[in-house]
């Protein structure tokens, strides 16, 4: 079984390529380095692949007319053409210098100039497609100051090295067909974090594009724009939504722009990675100078996506097509460019399919006022009418910029129920936070799409909200002005604080927000009280945490969550089932299909509410978004389980194994615990003390050790008197010292003994046997032929010391040639008498045989043991298949991988239930914080303390 690329290894072996270039240069500038490596070996292990097809299609051809339809560039198609010299396995005569020229894998000197010229080569033969990608932008062989190589030739010889060792970079080596376009997507993230600010410049956070291009609505058929296009995610994932629909994404049409040669270069790159063609992405200033024009005129598009640059400047003097900025034009130097963008886009928009923009904005532009704001009353005035939507974003979501964002979306043709309004949603505090850059969680991304997409009012989160209104209120979308989500100021209770109590309205109002979903009744924590104010029966945090942990009714509400979840896999593990091997597997509606049922397995136990639910379903199916595909594409495969959910194939078929390997492992915890006894007990008796440190010295800690024990057992020996009772009991702790180590020694032998069967028993139940036996029996060949190797040596030493008498005629080999000698000794008296002269001759010529055959009767000895140790591993092989009873099936296969699944739902789940038990435990704790304490038990307890302090003065009779 070939095992298959999978994405977490392709991303471990670039970021060890770029080990080798993060010592020469920031981490900003070597990304073009790794992806112009990983393009020029993925275009030629495709090409090579096309080739060898076509070798097979027109083997018939005579081989100048097969060399002559192999170098056409028009006999590939659709794939790239590779000319010679950008071939990685396949050197070239360059005729024009005489000289035959090796493969890209095996060159050793002047790579950076040949590396250069290999990319220009592809990009000259492919430039309808890749002219500007590579010629003078990606410089292997770049100087530095002092005229040296920025990147030496050896690391450059080491990374194609590494590029040599691993699997050709094809669809059919992948674990799933995007593999390369994900990696890629990996790499753009990691340099994106990397470069901070201008990380902005390329790349929009994953999940932010996710959510834009759920509210853009595309379908299949429709042209979609990005002016400020980056490395390409949001066209991308535009792309990648319809394949998910199970529609056909070929029939987009892409298009983008962006002011960097540089991030255009990465985006076309980024296509190709991702298999899309047919893109449309052109360098230049969008506002300035559109490129995407038609007859005259800027195109028009059924949708337009983007995230231009915050707060820019920009110039009108050279600007062409004025005409598309019908709201006016803001001041050129007050870095207002945000709405030029927008009425870029919606000048780019088409009325046709309903024409929509999604746009990520700064909030400046909902509330600023002058120029903007006259931009703003302009596109909100009932016979325009073009916006639809405003989202408020959680903070520090863009890289480089702490600017609080939001995202606007645009509609040429509104629905009825939208006209002349305007849906306000403010989800700026649903996020997960991060050190230096927070993220939309999935469920964050799942709420804010529904509740948009389905125009759900949800208090203190979103509303629709009539144009009368904006016009009331001066034309400002400040999101806070129709949606507040500011949390209500704390109630403090002045008599709770003066004379005690907690007040009961403050323990409902708990209740009823929190405590209630769990089936928690805070009021349980409370003793004695009036209707109005209670008294706690808890003394601190800890008894209410503990109160609410082991609350009966809680954890049966999390049993039944769990049981009603584990009766909806029940049956939802059969759909989810039927995406395997099928690639045009409508996934988005098995998805939409599974989540509605998950809602109606868990809502009406009411601890969750849609959104929650919704939220565990995203985090399980986003995060598992690659095994789908590799689930599609294969099937029940393996590699889905082994070696990273190996428990779970243990738990099905080496239960026993694992036990004995747990009942092991409590041996030798125990036998170490014996050791550490012993020890102390030794170092005990002899009165050990460590050695003070020298002045000026910090002590250091000594471990207790057996060595130690040891040491101290020895010098206290040569205190004693032989055969003294102190001798004696030394010399018992001793050997009970020698013993325990011997034990524990055992124990972890054992120990490694057994994790070591169950590790072998594991790698052959899923991978099999027969790669191991493959692997044994290429050994065994190189030992035979050493073997063979070794016979010829000798029969040629033999031959040349004129020995060849001792020689058999048929099957010569050291063996049969010893047991010659052997038996032509034999044949000679042992009685020297009685020897002839002729005989005593040929006992002579036996023994410097021998002697010739010395070294290689040892190093024949050697190989046959080499030969029975691996006949005896291959022998051992098919026995230990048949006692694990042989290598797991397709269906067992298919059962653990749904165990798998479902765990991780569940884990999901179990999130969800522990931070509904935290918020109540956290909102009663600050009830215990709050009033607690009354200041007339502060003001009892000081004057107690005074009182007390009094009685002890007039003691002393320090006061009367």
């Amino acid at each position: 079984m070939t095992e298959k690329i999978k994405l977490s290894g392709l991303e471990s072996f670039l970021m060890r390529i770029a080990d080798y270039l993060r010592k020469n240069m920031e981490e900003s500038e070597y990304k073009e380095y790794i992806f112009g490596l990983l393009f020029l070996k993925r275009m030629s292990d495709v090409f090579e692949e096309k080739r060898e097809v076509l070798k097979k299609d027109y083997q018939h051809l005579p081989e100048d007319a097969l060399n002559s339809i192999l170098e056409d560039k028009t006999t590939y198609g659709d794939t790239f053409f590779v000319p010679k010299r950008a071939r990685w396995n396949e050197g070239w005569y360059d005729e024009e210098n005489e000289t035959e020229v090796p493969a890209l894998r095996d060159l050793k000197t002047d790579i950076g100039p040949m590396l250069n010229k290999a990319l220009t080569a592809i990009e000259d033969a492919n430039s309808e497609v890749l002219q500007g990608i590579f010629k003078d932008r990606i410089n292997f062989n770049k100087m530095s100051v002092d005229g040296t190589p920025v990147i030496k030739n050896s690391d450059l010889r080491k990374m194609i090295e590494e590029f040599n060792n691993f699997p050709p970079l094809l669809n059919k080596n992948f674990e799933f067909p995007d593999l390369l376009g994900a990696a890629y997507e990996f790499i753009l993230k990691y340099f994106a974090d990397s470069a901070g600010k201008k990380g902005g410049e390329f790349y929009t956070p994953n999940t932010v594009v996710r959510m834009l291009v759920k509210l853009l609505q595309v379908d299949e058929g429709m042209s979609i724009y990005d002016p400020t296009v980056g490395s390409g995610g949001m066209l991308i994932q535009a792309y990648q939504y319809i394949e998910d629909e199970g529609k056909n994404p070929k029939n987009l049409a892409l298009y983008g722009q962006d002011n960097k040669d540089g991030v255009v270069a990465i985006c076309k790159m980024n296509m190709i990675f991702h298999d899309i063609l047919g893109s449309h992405i052109k360098y230049g200033d969008t506002l300035v100078n559109p490129q995407h024009t038609k007859n005259g005129k800027i195109m028009k598009f059924d949708r337009v996506i983007a995230n231009p640059p915050f707060s820019q400047k920009y110039s009108t003097e050279e600007m062409k097509y004025k005409d598309r900025f019908i709201y006016g034009f803001t001041p050129e130097d007050a870095k207002q460019a945000d709405l030029m963008f927008v009425q870029h886009m919606l000048a780019s928009c088409d009325e046709n399919k309903g024409g929509r923009v999604v746009v990520v904005m700064p909030h400046g532009v909902l509330f600023r006022g002058r120029k903007e704001k006259e931009i703003r009353t302009a596109m909100l005035q009932r016979d325009v009418d073009v916006l639809e939507g405003v989202i408020s974003l959680p903070p520090q979501l863009f890289y480089g910029t702490g600017i609080p964002a939001c995202v606007m979306v645009f509609s040429k043709r509104k629905t009825d129920d939208m006209k002349g309004k305007v849906f306000f949603i403010n989800a700026d505090r649903e996020y997960k936070e991060g050190k230096k850059q927070n993220t939309l969680r999935p469920e964050d991304i799942e709420k804010i799409s529904y509740v948009y997409l389905n125009k759900m009012e949800v208090p203190n989160y979103s509303r629709l909200v009539d144009l009368s209104e904006i016009e009331q209120n001066g034309y400002t979308l400040n999101i806070r002005k129709y949606v507040d989500n500011t949390p209500a100021p704390e109630h403090h209770d002045v008599h709770a604080h003066l004379v005690g109590g907690v007040p009961a309205v403050e323990i409902e109002e708990i209740n009823s927000n929190l405590s209630s979903k769990i089936h928690f009744d805070a009021f349980t924590l409370f003793s004695s009280g009036n209707d109005s104010y209670r008294q706690f029966a808890v003394s601190n945090c800890d008894e209410i945490k503990k109160a609410v942990e082991e609350s009966s009714e809680v954890n049966a509400v999390v049993s039944q969550l769990h049981d009603n979840l584990s009766s909806w896999w029940e049956t939802a593990s059969d759909e989810f089932a039927t995406i395997a091997g099928h690639r045009d597997a409508l996934l988005s509606k098995v998805r939409n299909s599974l989540m509605q049922s998950m809602r109606q397995a868990l809502e009406p136990i009411g601890m969750l509410d849609q959104h929650q639910v919704a939220g565990i379903f995203v985090n399980w199916w986003d995060g598992v978004k690659y095994d789908l595909k590799t689930i599609m594409q294969r099937k029940w495969d393996i590699d889905l389980i082994y070696p990273e959910y190996s428990d779970l194939v243990t738990a099905m078929f080496f239960a026993d194994e694992q036990q004995a390997i747990d009942k092991k492992q409590e041996d030798v915890a125990n036998c170490e615990a014996n050791l550490e006894d012993i020890v102390e007990q030794i170092l005990e008796s002899v009165d050990y003390e460590p050695e003070e440190p020298a002045e000026g010295e910090e002590a250091k800690e000594i471990k207790h050790t057996p060595k130690l024990a040891h040491e101290q057992l020895a010098v206290a020996l040569k205190g004693c008197e032989e055969d003294s009772d102190d001798a004696k009991e030394l010399e018992a702790y001793s050997a009970q010292l020698k013993e325990c180590e011997g034990a524990l020694k055992a124990a972890k032998s054992e120990l490694d003994q057994l994790q070591k069967t169950l590790d072998l028993h594991l790698e052959l139940k899923c991978l099999g046997v027969e790669s191991k036996k493959l692997y044994a029996e290429g050994l065994l060949n190189q030992a035979n032929n050493e073997i063979a190797e070794v016979t010829q040596h000798a029969i040629a030493l033999l031959e040349q010391s004129g020995l060849q008498f001792c020689i058999p005629s048929e099957d010569a080999s050291i063996e049969t040639i010893l047991v010659s000698l052997d038996e032509i000794k034999k044949s000679v008296p042992s009685n020297k008498n009685k020897r002839t002269a002729e005989q005593n001759t040929l006992l002579t010529k036996v023994a410097q045989a021998k002697d010739v055959l010395k070294e290689p009767k040892k190093k024949f000895a050697k190989l046959q043991k080499e030969v029975v140790k691996i006949q005896q591993v291959l022998s051992g092989y098919d026995a230990t298949m048949q006692s694990i009873g042989g290598q797991i099936t397709e269906e067992e296969t298919r059962t653990l991988i749904l165990q798998k699944h479902y765990n991780i739902i569940a884990d999901q789940l179990n999130r969800y239930t522990e931070q509904e038990r935290r918020d109540v435990i956290a909102a009663c704790e600050h009830l215990f914080d709050k009033y607690a304490t009354s200041a007339q038990q502060i003001a009892t307890d000081c004057n107690k303390v005074m009182n007390e302090l009094n009685d002890i003065l007039k003691k002393l009779k320090y006061v009367d």
